[in-house]
């Protein structure tokens, strides 16, 4: 998921009704895409593999730490969306370009895992026509319907924060000024911490789990995860214009207290790290470790990595270890999943996303001249 940046620290706050240029790329956040995404996928190899092979030796370290991974996730999409949506002239180019950039590859993914799982019996995974049907609109977490792969879930978590970008886009006819953004981040904190407040008192502590009314009210507002988004968001602000200090430290707070209170000590100091590494990186001008090869590698492919990995990496690491030892059957699946999703960020992301993108953009075009409306609803020109 690869982006550009913002203007430098200290640069002067773009006007909302001005078209804003885009910058040269913004490598950094690249290079943390590629840190987020090979945390989880070690954090699978090296842990949840073995709730799927439970007779397969575990390896020398559980990577429990790698799911924290997704949350540094969406504190990058907070940021990139956010830089997104403010270079959108009406809110259907915010809709064609994510549209295009995330339903190929998501899609050939899918079909990838389908295939798969019909050749091959893998612990814990089994399909149903209707399941698969639904998992086609990557939002299948809302219908209540179970993934296809486990790492799908966080695909509709995603989507509930760019419909509420787009909202905002709609609503402000595509002036996403600072202080609606702002305003927006502390209505979504506010309702986000309330959740929490309410919540963890009627599910605590419960054997069974939590009830299903706290886990629909927590999915349908995104409490868990709402301050990570929103310190991406803030940060961009902060990066794009010098400004808004107090606000980053706002929701910096409210990113890192949210897992001590929602989960535990472990994860609290995990997520710490990664909000700690990310608001550092995202107000530096430079970090040049992040700018390396291998870094930006991983960053370019990591959308890629992170929804093909699974599966495949699963079977490699099961079917070599009797061989090579569980962890360098580890290690081979890292390097056969790398070679998958760089074939498929190369053909199904550029190739097929830039298709997608013709062909919605076409579609749009012949809608606005049959509607008359050359401008959709919400256009800012």
């Amino acid at each position: 998921m690869t982006a550009a940046s913002p203007n430098e620290p200290g640069a002067a706050s773009v006007a909302p009704a001005e078209k804003r240029v885009p910058g040269p790329r913004f490598r950094e956040l690249d290079g943390l895409r590629g840190i987020a995404a090979l945390a989880v996928v070690f954090s699978h190899f090296g842990g949840t593999h073995n709730f799927h092979y439970r007779d397969d030796p575990p390896a020398f370290h559980d990577f429990v730490w790698g799911g924290t991974g997704v949350q540094l996730f969406f504190m990058i999409s907070g940021f990139v969306i956010l830089m997104t949506a403010r270079r959108a002239s009406r809110p259907s180019d915010f809709v064609i370009s994510r549209a295009a950039r995330l339903y190929p590859p998501y899609w050939l993914s899918l079909a990838f895992a389908v295939v798969i799982l019909a050749l091959v019996q893998v612990p814990g995974y089994s399909l149903s026509p209707g399941q698969i049907i639904v998992n086609l609109t990557m939002v299948q977490r809302w219908l209540l319907v179970d993934d296809v792969v486990d790492v799908y879930w966080t695909l509709a978590v995603e989507m509930q924060f760019y419909a509420l970008v787009l909202t905002l886009l709609i609503l402000s006819r595509c002036r996403l000024s600072d202080r609606l953004v702002l305003w927006a981040c502390l209505g979504w904190s506010v309702l986000s911490w309330t959740v929490v407040a309410v919540t963890s008192q009627a599910a605590a502590p419960r054997p069974a789990g939590d009830p299903t009314w706290v886990k629909l009210v927590n999915n349908i507002t995104v409490a868990e995860y709402a301050p990570m988004f929103v310190l991406g968001m803030v940060v961009f602000l902060a990066r794009e214009t010098g400004r808004h200090r107090r606000a980053v430290a706002a929701a910096y707070a409210s990113a890192v207290v949210s897992p001590f209170v929602l989960r535990d000590m472990t994860l609290g100091l995990w997520v710490l790290a990664a909000a700690t590494l990310f608001t550092a990186v995202a107000l530096r001008r430079r970090t040049w470790l992040l700018t390396t090869p291998p870094f930006q590698f991983y960053g370019r492919i990591s959308y890629s990595l992170y929804i093909i990995h699974v599966i495949p990496g699963y079977l490699v690491i099961h079917a070599l270890w009797p061989y090579v030892g569980r962890n360098m059957a580890m290690l081979v699946a890292l390097a056969v999943v790398s070679v998958l999703a760089w074939a498929l960020q190369r053909y199904g992301e550029e190739h097929l996303g830039r298709a997608a993108k013709r062909g919605l953009t076409r579609v749009r075009s012949v809608v606005d001249a049959r509607t008359g409306h050359p401008r959709s609803l919400g256009s800012a020109r």
